[in-house]
């Protein structure tokens, strides 16, 4: 199932948002998408400076369309783990 989502990389980062289509990022699966979230959660020199607040908000439509709610969410959990999160 084809997805959408905002990521946002933490303090460092400005906010995406649903009326800039270049901020919206497309993807194969949430599975796919978790595993882009969990490479940049993780040491990459392209995005330097990742804190805890990381977060990618995900769509099944796409929401510069249709600008809705994200329909989940997938953030760093307590221990450092990747949590998907229905909305």
């Amino acid at each position: 199932m084809k997805v959408w989502t905002l990521w946002y990389g933490g303090a460092s980062y400005s906010a995406p948002s649903v009326y800039r289509e270049e901020d919206i990022e497309e993807f194969d699966s949430i599975k796919s998408a978790k595993w882009a979230f969990e490479a940049r959660a993780g040491y990459d020199p392209y995005y330097p400076c990742i804190d805890d607040s990381s977060e990618m908000h995900v769509f099944f439509k796409n929401p510069f369309n249709v600008k809705e709610y994200p329909d989940g969410i997938i953030y760093l959990g307590p221990r450092g783990g990747t949590i998907w999160e229905r909305c």
